[in-house]
């Protein structure tokens, strides 16, 4: 019933309009060259509805003929749509002559029927010379698309991805900064750019980056948190390489006060307070950190932070390294190497035998080693020292800084991966030697954990932990 609704009133309406008018008939007279012309008002109101019913039924007919081109253009239009969607579904598959033929009848289409040819035939031209291995053409093709503000932004990503692959950092930073004027919250262009300045030692303006990816959410306050520890370290590194030890201080305080668990974070700080003359110090933030997750790299800062120090005297100190946490065997281990340096074959046995307690499974190969020393020093006992040497090459492997992206094993910590260039992807861990893989430079870039780094449009990975 209510959808009949309008319609009665629109009879009612004009029922009490014919009413109207035949209550109040009245009568109009028009004067013109010589003429008049008098009828009622009714008459003049029926004659100026059927003229505008005439022209109006004229326009559609006059205008018939331009509807039937644009419906014709509309459906060329389409059909070459579908034509480049086929080129994209061939792409995918590997495709690159379906795909070319394609765009080609595509192309052909639009050019016959004088349209336009859409964005998204640059974009299919060039990754089907992408698959072809025609780098030339394609970065012809994204260059071209840069012309175009519907283009450019696609433009500046497949010239990113060239500068990349070969090896042009400076240009591919310049593109990413022009994608971030066009699309500054755009994750994959902060993820490239933070991860080139770091690649390029620019660490102030990859904190400025990275600060900005935070307050996008890009990147987590956590992983932010790690991210610029690392970011601290490299700084403070750079600054005492440039002959700036108060900034290099400054930078690896902060370093440590963000990340303080992060064992390079404290060996950095220890280390700037040791040329600072505040030795002792260094050792607290070492044994501060031990507290919080013990690390072999700890140990061995801890050893040679007093270069001029006497075995015995070491020895001692690390008693007190091994007592803050008794059950960690590396505390042990490196307590029972300095004992094994200071001939003190007696505190190295304990110590060892303690760390042997320590672990869950089969004695470590460091462990078995240093019992290999420890025989040969002590007792000159060749037999027992072969025995803990075949344990030791059938040991299990242990952790070592293994980068997440490529898989490379580094004997140090380092901000950047020295094979990928990833960031902040070494972490302390045993290797899995059989998923060892290499990254394509074009991808190899972002903040790093256990995915690789830039997948141009992949989040930011979890960060490395010590």
């Amino acid at each position: 019933m209510i959808r009949f609704l309008p319609a009665l009133i629109a009879i009612a309406a004009l029922v009490a309009i014919s009413v109207f008018f035949a209550d109040q008939p009245g009568a109009v007279s028009i004067t013109w060259l010589g003429w008049r012309i008098d009828m009622p008002v009714a008459v003049l109101a029926l004659a100026l509805i059927v003229a505008a019913v005439l022209f109006r039924l004229l326009f559609g007919l006059l205008a018939t003929p331009g509807r039937m081109l644009r419906a014709r253009r509309d459906r060329q239009k389409l059909l070459g749509y579908r034509l480049l969607t086929d080129g994209l579904v061939a792409l995918a598959a590997g495709d690159a002559k379906a795909a070319d033929q394609a765009r080609g009848r595509a192309e052909l289409l639009f050019r016959r029927h004088r349209l336009e040819l859409p964005p998204l035939a640059r974009l299919l031209t060039a990754q089907s010379a992408l698959l072809r291995g025609d780098d030339a053409g394609a970065k012809a093709e994204f260059a071209a698309m840069l012309e175009s503000p519907e283009t450019e932004f696609l433009g500046l990503r497949g010239l990113i991805v060239q500068a990349l692959k070969a090896g042009n950092d400076a240009e591919a930073l310049a593109l990413t900064e022009r994608a971030k004027r066009l699309k500054p919250g755009a994750a994959w262009v902060l993820q490239s750019q933070l991860a080139l300045e770091t690649r390029g030692n620019e660490w102030r303006r990859a904190a400025a980056t990275l600060k900005e990816a935070v307050r996008r959410g890009i990147v987590t306050q956590e992983q932010g948190r790690h991210y610029k520890a690392t970011l601290l370290i490299a700084h403070s590194r750079q600054a005492a390489a440039q002959g700036l030890p108060r900034d290099a201080l400054s930078h690896a305080a902060e370093a440590f006060g963000l990340a303080q668990a992060f064992a390079p974070a404290a060996i950095q700080y220890a280390g700037r307070l040791r040329d600072a003359g505040k030795a002792a110090k260094g050792l607290d933030v070492l044994e501060k950190c031990w507290k919080l997750a013990a690390h072999p790299a700890l140990a061995d800062a801890y050893a040679l932070l007093l270069p001029a120090e006497a075995p015995p005297a070491r020895a001692k100190r690390f008693e007190r390294l091994a007592e803050l946490r008794p059950g960690e065997a590396d505390g042990h281990l490196g307590a029972a190497t300095v004992a094994l340096s200071a001939r003190l074959w007696g505190e190295a046995r304990r110590h060892l035998e303690r760390a042997g307690a320590a672990g869950d499974g089969p004695w470590p190969k460091r462990l078995c080693r240093l019992m290999v020393r420890l025989e040969e020093s002590d007792r000159n006992d060749s037999a027992a020292a072969h025995l803990w040497l075949d344990r030791a090459q059938h040991a299990a492997e242990e952790p070592v800084w293994a980068c997440a992206a490529c898989g490379a094993e580094c004997a140090e910590w380092e901000p950047l991966c020295p094979t990928c260039q990833g960031f902040d992807t070494l972490a302390w861990r045993v290797p899995d030697r059989s998923a060892a893989r290499l990254i394509d430079p074009a991808h190899g870039l972002p903040p790093g954990g256990a995915a690789p780094a830039l997948e141009l449009d992949a989040g930011p990975p979890v960060p490395a932990q010590g």
